[in-house]
């Protein structure tokens, strides 16, 4: 118990300080890239959440499956990305990572204390608390163009930040049916700069430390932060119980929904605009002249509603197989401080995991869970009036651990494999892997009896 406590202590704040790193020049629309709040184990069949639950693993996009926990569970993820960024003229290849997710999760009924005396309730509860990054900004785009009278023209977009979610998650679960809550708090803050260079001075009248005539600089500060919710329903449909416990489920048909309303979150920008008529090897602009500065602009952002409903068949410690659609309406999506016009999407995937012996003594391949899925998502953002999709293919491993007591917890290994924007003027073809790790206790809550 205490190692769990000192472990998400001690990442929380490496998360707070470790913003994972991106560079896509997507991010530059909407609020920047999404980042999926589901974890390891889920991104290796498909990204499926809303009909998961498991007494080992965390689901945070559907809080109801907290109330099927039987451990105490800390998921914690490193992930890595390969991205190749191809246009009609360049080819530029990317790599990029960082610390993916961090969640705690535990149940509040301990199943020891059930066994010992003896007395099951029909109640269950599970609570849990996760830092996750919500959005990502980074990218680094220059272009040059040659214009009459004027020569060359070259500019520059920079952009780089995003946001966190600090995620309190509450569930109930009544026999086969629970239900829970999301209560967050979204943070964060984003970075946009634009600089347009104009070079070759037609007129002749420039010093010859520099060839630039002059320069515009924009630059916006966005600040945000709100609160933010979610709900959502699991039910299990029991087809078979076990032989060994009459009450234990050992086939079943799970159906999942989860869903947010619209969020508005509060904003606070800086915006300049500053124009110059060359840069000094010092980084001064010369004869610099602010043409704008705003300050402490007190503004919002309003995200969309979501829904999510999901099925899947389990077979215990042997097989699942599952699919989900999902829906969000981003044209409801309003930026005060970069307006812009988004467009509602929809979602689909579907995968399956397989265990061959979970109780094999002789073999660890046996034990091993084999995951394998897809995935087919829309973008909300247009890029020169195209829309755009992300579509993949996904596997991976969930490798069993056995720690001191008895404690089953688990390396989660996913690997992901895609292509964003295809038929749009960037295409990026990427690789992703997270590694996850699952650590369980199931002492937690655990009332010690002397004699």
């Amino acid at each position: 118990m205490r190692i769990l406590t000192l472990s998400f202590l001690l990442l929380s704040s490496i998360a707070l300080w470790a913003q994972p790193k991106t560079n896509s020049p997507y991010s530059r629309y909407g609020i920047g890239d999404q980042v999926n709040q589901y974890f390891s184990n889920a991104a290796a069949w498909g990204g499926q959440t809303a009909a998961f639950h498991d007494p080992f693993h965390l689901n945070l996009e559907n809080p109801a499956s907290f109330a099927f926990l039987r451990t105490t569970t800390l998921e914690t993820g490193l992930y890595t990305k390969f991205g190749r960024f191809k246009s009609a003229t360049a080819t530029q290849d990317i790599w990029s990572g960082n610390l993916a997710y961090l969640a705690l999760g535990f149940t509040l009924k301990s199943p020891i204390n059930e066994v010992l005396d003896r007395a099951k309730s029909p109640w269950k509860y599970g609570m849990g608390i996760a830092l996750t990054p919500g959005t990502l900004v980074g990218y680094d785009v220059q272009t040059q163009d040659n214009l009459p009278g004027l020569g060359t023209v070259q500019s520059a977009f920079v952009g780089s930040g995003g946001t966190y979610r600090l995620t309190w998650s509450n569930a109930a679960k009544y026999k086969n049916t629970a239900f829970g809550a999301n209560l967050g708090w979204a943070f964060g803050r984003t970075t946009y700069s634009n600089t347009t260079i104009f070079v070759d001075d037609p007129t002749g009248t420039l010093d010859t430390f520099t060839q630039i005539f002059f320069q515009n600089n924009y630059r916006d500060e966005i600040a945000m932060n709100g609160f933010v919710w979610k709900l959502g329903v699991q039910h299990d449909i029991v087809l078979e119980n076990s032989e060994n416990d009459k009450d234990t489920p050992q086939k079943w048909i799970t159906i999942g929904l989860d869903g947010e309303g619209k969020h508005k979150l509060n904003t606070n920008t800086n915006q300049y605009k500053i124009r110059s008529r060359g840069l000094l090897s010092s980084g001064q602009y010369l004869d610099a002249d602010t043409l704008l500065q705003n300050t402490n602009v007190q503004q919002s952002i309003t995200l969309p509603a979501s829904f999510t409903l999901g099925v899947q068949y389990v077979n215990a410690n042997k097989l699942k197989i599952g699919a989900q659609f999902g829906i969000e309406t981003w044209s409801k999506y309003t930026n005060e401080a970069r307006p812009e016009t988004l467009r509602n999407i929809f979602s689909l995937s579907g995968g399956v995991e397989y265990i061959p012996d979970y109780s094999s003594y002789n073999s660890f391949l046996k034990k091993v869970r084999y995951r394998f899925g897809g995935y087919f998502r829309q973008d909300p953002r247009t890029v020169d009036g195209k829309n755009f999709t992300d579509t993949g293919l996904t596997f991976g491993f969930g490798f069993p651990l056995v720690l001191p007591r008895q404690q089953s917890s688990f390396v989660n290994a996913s690997f992901e494999l895609g292509k964003i924007g295809a038929g749009s003027p960037i295409e990026e073809t990427y690789a992703r892997m997270t590694l996850g790790f699952t650590l369980n206790d199931n002492t937690w809550f655990y009332k010690r009896r002397f004699e």
